[in-house]
């Protein structure tokens, strides 16, 4: 995989991810860069200089993935149904990490761990418990016999501030477009929903995401 940008290959060769090389743009003056190469010379990362590069370039060896059992150990689960978008992809990933939280995404029809989910994750992709699952709703059957409960975050439900979350709890998340497929809703315990007074009615995933966790961190 080859990830580009200052902040996503540090928390790269801080995470311990396998880094295989870096190409520093030639003749940049950054404190950033300086701290790259410092990592890199501790690691013993091979690194070298190119005049037509503008931002770092790295290879990195494939993120490593949790199995089922490694994830279940999380208090907290952040299932994606089918959030395709990279973008929000990285950014939910980032909010998990911060808040000590497992994500779960199917192996199809979600997006794939990029470079561009690497930069929105500002490199927490690299140091997150991530599991890929090949049936979503599978995945949930099992981990309620775990002992989880399973939250699915819609636009009509109980008012998130006003919920106590259970201490083994999975929420869920769907695409902006579609939501959470029916399928996967009928594992649902129960249904949240933000509470806001403008006239918009719903929020970016990630966005959501980040709400979210908070308020299951500090419940």
């Amino acid at each position: 995989m080859v990830i580009k940008g200052i902040n996503p290959i540090i928390e790269a060769l801080k995470s311990g991810a396998e880094v295989e090389k870096i190409i520093l743009p030639a003749g940049r003056k950054d404190p950033r860069i300086e701290e790259i190469k410092k990592l890199a010379r501790e690691l013993s990362v091979p690194f070298s200089f190119s005049p037509s590069e503008k931002s770092p370039v790295a290879q990195v060896s494939p993120v490593r993935l949790l199995e089922e059992d490694e994830v279940i150990k999380y208090r907290t689960i952040i299932c994606l149904d089918r959030v395709e978008d990279p973008m929000n992809f990285g950014a939910i990933i980032r909010s998990a990490y911060a808040f000590e939280a497992a994500i779960v995404s199917e192996k199809r029809h979600s997006s794939a761990l990029t470079d561009t989910v690497a930069r929105a994750s500002a490199g927490a992709m690299f140091k997150a418990a991530i599991h890929r699952t090949s049936n979503l709703k599978a995945f949930l059957k099992r981990a309620k016999e775990a002992g989880y409960w399973v939250i699915c975050a819609q636009k009509t439900g109980i008012p998130l501030n006003e919920f106590k979350f259970p201490e083994k709890r999975i929420i869920i998340l769907g695409s902006e477009g579609k939501g959470i497929r029916k399928s996967v809703s009928g594992e649902c315990d129960f249904e949240l929903s933000i509470p806001m007074k403008g006239e918009i009615d719903s929020l970016n995933v990630s966005v959501a995401a980040g709400i979210f966790l908070f308020f299951a961190s500090s419940k």
